[in-house]
Formats: C-alpha cells, structure tokens, sequence
C-alpha cells in the first residue's frame, strides 16, 4: 500500500517542522514539501499533486482560501484539511465554501489528525471536536464573552468597516469610501465593539491584525 503524501502548508516554521517530525513516525504518510507562501503552494501541488494538504488559512503573502479554485484544478483529487487556530463559524464557514475537505485546529491531538486524514480521503467532510463544540455552543447559549463566537456576529458592513479602521481611516474617511454619512459608521463603530467585548480603536486594530482572515476580500 502507498503511503498518503502530504504536503505542509503554514508560515510558521516551528510549526510545520512539528507536523512533519510528527507526520514522520507513521509510515503511512511521506511528508513530500512545506510551504509557507501561497506561490510555493501553487508550485508544490502542481509538482507534487499530494493526497492531502494541511492548510494553515493566513500563509506569509495570503489567504489560502483565495487559491482553492486554482489548487483544485491543478489536482482535483487532491484533499485539504484545514490547521487553524480559529474555531469561529465565520472561519469555519468560509473555509468549507472554499472547498476545503476538513478543519481540525492547531491544539488538535496526533490521533484527531489521524482520524480526519483517514475520514477526508474516504470522500467525508470532518470537523475536530474543538469546532463541533464552538459551533454547538453557538446555538447553545454560549457565554457572549468568548470572541471566538462573537465574531461570527458581525455583520458583512461591520467587518468592512473594522478592516477600515485598521488601515487606519478616520469615520469621515470610511464615510467617504462607502459612500455613509460618518454618523453612521461611528453606530457601526459602537455596534461592532460591543459585539466584540471591546472598547477603543487600538483594541479593534489589535483584533482585525490577529484575524486578518476574516476580512479577506470585503473591502472596495
């Protein structure tokens, strides 16, 4: 039997040097490349055409997510299970209509990434316990003070908004680009730290540096 080739895709090098030491010890895997950019990623899947890749969304020049439809025409049996550190249902739900396979998160166990490579290349969807919870919890009545759910409560306008500010626009100037009066982006402004626990710009600028993902393609 072949082994499953697998190819890392994550700019953070301590990392992907992780998964393959671990990915190593089974000898149903050979680790064929890592990849921390998402033009080596093009190049490596072309060369490679690997049964899985394990995806981290935010790479060093993009998100990942944007370059599925052309991966997926490269390698169509090529299966892509997403390695993140979020767990919201806006990250989540957009990697899914992507067209990504599976996402587990980057505190999921040895034996989790093994049961959802086995589940995705049998043609499955899987998600780790850590997303099936977040999401449960969403309908739940999960505390609304863990970002990780509350985020996915922003609405589109919000998120575009937010992604303004940290570029660093004044409420004219979003007002002006979005063609809004900027009284009403200071309500969005308002709505958008209470949805999110905050209280000040450098928080939300903070926020939208570290899920930069979840803002990818709403801008003008």
């Amino acid at each position: 039997m072949n082994p499953v080739r697998i190819l890392i895709a994550d700019d953070h090098i301590l990392i992907a040097e992780m998964w393959q030491i671990l990915l190593a010890k089974n000898e149903n895997y050979q680790v064929v490349q890592r990849v921390s950019d998402c033009s080596s990623l093009a190049s490596a899947v072309t060369e490679h055409k690997p049964d899985v890749v394990l995806l981290d969304i935010a790479l060093a020049d993009g998100s990942s997510l944007d370059l599925l439809p052309d991966l997926k025409a490269i390698s169509p049996f090529t299966k892509y299970l997403v390695v993140s550190a979020y767990t919201d249902l806006v990250t989540v739900k957009k990697a899914f209509s992507s067209g990504v396979h599976g996402f587990i998160t980057k505190t999921s166990g040895l034996e989790e990434v093994n049961e959802a490579i086995a589940t995705i290349l049998q043609g499955k969807r899987f998600q780790c316990r850590e997303v099936k919870d977040s999401v449960a919890g969403l309908f739940l009545g999960a505390s609304s003070s863990r970002p990780a759910t509350i985020q996915g409560a922003l609405t589109i306008k919000e998120r575009e908004i937010a992604y303004l500010v940290y570029k660093g626009l004044s409420s004219r100037q979003i007002g002006e680009k979005l063609s809004i009066s900027p009284k009403t982006v200071e309500v969005h402004r308002h709505h958008i730290y209470q949805k999110l626990g905050l209280n000040k710009s450098t928080q939300l600028i903070w926020y939208v540096q570290n899920n930069i993902h979840l803002f990818t393609g709403l801008t003008r």
